[in-house]
């Protein structure tokens, strides 16, 4: 098995490309967004050449996720991953934080409007808050790093790339969660699904009386808990 988590969702990718990877669900704004391995993958380089063309993040650098359960907060992990910078719980080099701004980085501050394929604001932002949606789309869609991780890089606060792999149990299911992927306590899971084969129908403001159809509907395999 891949010892770095870039390698190791290269691997998911060659693996079954085309195949549903991420399903996103917000209930609130009845938005549904699918997002087969590769459209994973081409917003995975284009967030990491972003991060490294335009914000200077490097190697050993953190970035702070500051989203509510979100298909971007995926990207942005792996995206960060990538580049060879971790991901913290505590005040990033840099941050991505949503609409509410209410995360901030030590160097640089992006913000997701979180609207479907990552439209950028309709708004202009507070002076020293870049907007990702304006940005993103310039960035080509194959990333070569220039600083890639080693096993033993951080990836997450102290754990290494090589602990999240070792420690995360293989899922091949197709799961549906309400969780925060990208938290500390639910990045195993996400390692686990890109490691085991599976894929996630990830539903955020999830209405209990949809989840039945919807268990049906996304030929669900296993709803997690948390």
């Amino acid at each position: 098995m891949s010892r770095v988590l870039p390698e190791l969702f290269a691997t998911a990718v060659r693996r079954d490309g085309a195949a549903p990877f991420l399903t996103y669900y917000d209930d609130v704004t009845g938005e549904r967004i699918e997002l087969s391995a590769v459209t994973t993958a081409n917003w995975v380089a284009k967030t990491a050449n972003l991060l490294v063309d335009e914000y200077d993040l490097e190697a050993g650098e953190t970035v702070a996720i500051g989203l509510p359960p979100h298909w971007l907060g995926v990207v942005w992990a792996l995206s960060t991953w990538s580049v060879g910078a971790s991901l913290t719980s505590g005040k990033g080099t840099l941050a991505i934080t949503g609409p509410d701004l209410s995360v901030h980085g030590e160097r640089e501050t992006v913000a997701s409007a979180l609207l479907p394929l990552g439209g950028r604001f309709r708004e202009p932002l507070p002076a020293g808050i870049q907007d990702y949606g304006a940005e993103v789309y310039n960035h080509p869609d194959v990333f070569v790093p220039f600083d890639p991780p080693s096993p033993t890089s951080p990836a997450y606060d102290e754990l290494t790339h090589e602990d999240l792999i070792s420690t995360a149990e293989p899922v091949a299911d197709r799961i549906l969660v309400t969780q925060d992927l990208v938290a500390r306590e639910g990045v195993g899971l996400l390692v686990g699904v890109i490691s085991g084969g599976g894929s996630i129908v990830l539903c955020r403001n999830l209405d209990a009386a949809k989840l039945e159809r919807r268990v049906a509907d996304e030929k669900v395999d296993r709803v997690v808990e948390g």
